[in-house]
């Protein structure tokens, strides 16, 4: 099994092998309860090929690996839970770290999807009222002995002019989405876009915060499983895909090697905003440093969220009022001489 697991799955994976250690069951047996319970068949030989290995006598993470479609991330996590003794507790953290992504990656599709489909109904109206309305339209001025105002030929030589070239138009819609399908179902490729994608929107502001959140979540994890600042910092670059935040980190990085601390270093190189400074300086200080990173991500990922809802709500009304504005302009050039034309025959 090549491709790359899901992120519901990788959540549900790290959470049911955490309950198994949790209730004293070993990891092996876990596997082989996990690789029973499978129905789908790909996934059934992928865990019980991992239970194979690990009564072989490998460990746990040398088995992920080997079965290729297990994010590097979770198995260098899963290697440091192994040797730090807090397998349970990072099997868990990667079960809601990868919960977390799965949750803002469905909110950016709601974010971008639903406007589509609503701009895509709206083109289709306008699109009919063009090449099918106006065109009866223009037979009952001719028949009245009278003729359409130039903004309403215009508009209708522009929809005949689309329906004469229709098939290409059709042409390039479906080579686009032939595109879309063969970069999401190859993983080079949709790895390829997803780098492109994230150089391009990277100093958005809805990505910075995105970027914030992921960092968080990461720091939270990799310092709840033991590891220092430095080795921390070092885990989270790894993961990072915004080039703003691996810029950040970079500053961040040599800011420690001149004498900062890391509250301060993350401070200057605009990690977090002046809020979350101060939470983490009194996380470190109370040894809370974990709890507190994890509480920066949640926060990080509400505003991620509201960001969303908030870029939806604009968005939304705006091309309901463009498209509203289209329609009634066409309608009025039309309506406004067939009224004067009706009430001089009147």
């Amino acid at each position: 099994m090549a491709r790359q697991l899901d992120g519901p799955y990788l959540s549900s994976f790290c959470m049911e092998l955490s309950l198994c250690l949790k209730a004293g069951i070993s990891l092996g047996e876990g596997l082989f309860m996990l690789a029973q319970d499978e129905t789908d068949k790909d996934l059934k030989e992928m865990l019980q090929g991992l239970y194979d290995k690990m009564d072989a006598g490998t460990s746990l993470e040398v088995a992920l690996e080997e079965a290729g479609c297990f994010p590097k991330y979770l198995v260098e996590m899963i290697e440091i839970g192994s040797k730090t003794g807090r397998l349970e507790a990072v099997l868990k953290a990667l079960s809601a770290y990868y919960m977390r992504q799965v949750q803002i990656t469905r909110s950016i599709k709601s974010a971008v999807v639903y406007p589509l489909v609503l701009m895509f109904m709206l083109l289709l109206v306008i699109g009919v009222l063009i090449t099918k309305v106006l065109p009866i339209f223009n037979d009952v001025f001719k028949e009245l002995g009278a003729e359409m105002s130039p903004l309403a030929v215009s508009i209708m030589r522009f929809g005949t002019g689309v329906t004469r070239y229709a098939a290409v138009i059709l042409a390039v819609v479906v080579a686009i989405a032939i595109v879309g399908v063969v970069i999401s179902a190859v993983p080079s490729l949709a790895l390829k876009f997803s780098n492109f994608w994230s150089k391009v929107t990277s100093n958005r502001k809805l990505s910075k915060k995105i970027a914030s959140a992921r960092f968080a979540n990461g720091m939270a994890m990799t310092l709840a499983s033991g590891l220092d600042t430095e080795e921390s910092l070092d885990m989270v670059e790894r993961i990072t895909e915004n080039p703003v935040m691996l810029g950040r980190i970079a500053k961040c990085r040599e800011y420690i090697k001149n004498g900062d601390l890391f509250v301060d270093a993350v401070a200057k190189a605009e990690i977090f905003g002046s809020m979350y400074c101060r939470m983490l300086s009194i996380g470190f200080k109370t040894g809370t440093a974990d709890t507190v990173m994890d509480e920066i991500a949640r926060r990080s990922e509400e505003e991620v969220d509201e960001n969303i809802e908030s870029v939806i709500n604009k968005v939304e009304p705006t091309l309901v009022i463009i498209m509203s504005v289209i329609v009634g302009i066409i309608l009025l050039s039309v309506m406004l001489p067939l009224m004067s034309i009706m009430t001089t025959i009147g």
